[in-house]
């Protein structure tokens, strides 16, 4: 199988990379990233794809975040909307089966959410991401497969991002700063290296429509995150301030049955991941 992955540049298009590069049944794989162009302006997707011939596009480029997106919304709905109107056009032209990496966000406020969950977006980041996959839909429908992703983390996140709250904690409590947290907030993680695992059996499992991708298990508060980054550290606890947290931001509990059902289970645990996460810091990596 030939896949070329988009925002093979980022966090998760990276490890998405060279997930399927290794292992058994490594695939060939043309990684698309910042450097290859812009995927909003026309002919970009379109040349990459005539040059690759791929059997399955993942479409990961994406601007992420809800501050981001608020901050520059013209650059959000072109990284978000237009340039995923381009890859689904090139992929369909090209007869590529296109898989879609979107976010749980869109289910907005919902407590818990599966795939039948109606989407009720936020913010205008789950809005774009939403559009994303209205989108994608219209313009390359065959064998489309959307993948909601729920807080994944792990070396190699952007903090700046709006994805990288376990990064900056353990960045902060390592260097004894103060640790502002979310009041109220809690959240279910999932290690990078599974949530990649999760892309990759869908793809292998030629399933379409739409998979929550992510953790099940009782979210964990901000808080408690941040003490254990102050335990793993060495650090006082006495460097976590909590404060409010801005308006869009979403707790969704997602349901991944249907990805459990392809024999999918998380097996990184916060707290052992969140040690990988310290030594790759420490050791320098990116991240």
């Amino acid at each position: 199988m030939k896949v070329l992955v988009t925002g093979a540049s980022g966090f998760v298009g990276r490890a998405l990379v060279d997930e399927l590069r290794h292992g058994d049944g490594a695939y060939e794989v043309r990684p698309l990233g910042r450097g290859d162009g812009d995927l909003a302006e026309p002919g970009t997707a379109e040349a990459a794809l005539a040059e690759a011939m791929p059997d399955v596009v993942v479409h990961a480029a994406a601007r992420i975040g809800v501050v981001r997106c608020e901050e520059e919304p013209e650059l959000a709905l072109r990284s978000n909307v237009l340039a995923t109107v381009l890859v689904a056009r090139a992929a369909a032209e090209h007869g590529a089966r296109l898989a879609y990496l979107s976010t749980s966000d869109v289910y907005g406020s919902a407590v818990a959410a599966d795939e039948e969950t109606p989407p009720a977006p936020e913010s205008l980041y789950a809005y774009t991401k939403l559009w994303g996959e209205q989108v994608a839909a219209l313009y390359a429908p065959e064998g489309l497969t959307l993948l909601r992703l729920a807080n994944p983390y792990g070396p190699g996140v952007d903090a700046e991002q709006g994805k990288g709250a376990l990064t900056t904690m353990l960045r902060q409590a390592d260097a004894r700063e103060r640790i502002p947290v979310f009041r109220g907030e809690a959240r279910t993680w999932c290690w990078i290296g599974d949530v990649v695992r999760a892309v990759r059996l869908v793809l292998e499992s030629g399933e379409e429509g739409t998979f929550n991708v992510g953790s099940d298990g009782e979210p964990v508060g901000l808080a408690d995150v941040a003490r254990l980054a102050c335990e793993l550290t060495g650090a006082p606890q006495e460097l976590i301030e909590e404060v409010e947290p801005p308006p869009g931001r979403v707790m969704t509990r997602i349901s991944i049955e249907r990805l459990r059902g392809l024999g999918w289970r998380p097996e990184v645990s916060l707290d052992e991941g969140m040690r990988r996460l310290l030594d790759s810091l420490r050791a320098g990596a990116p991240a």
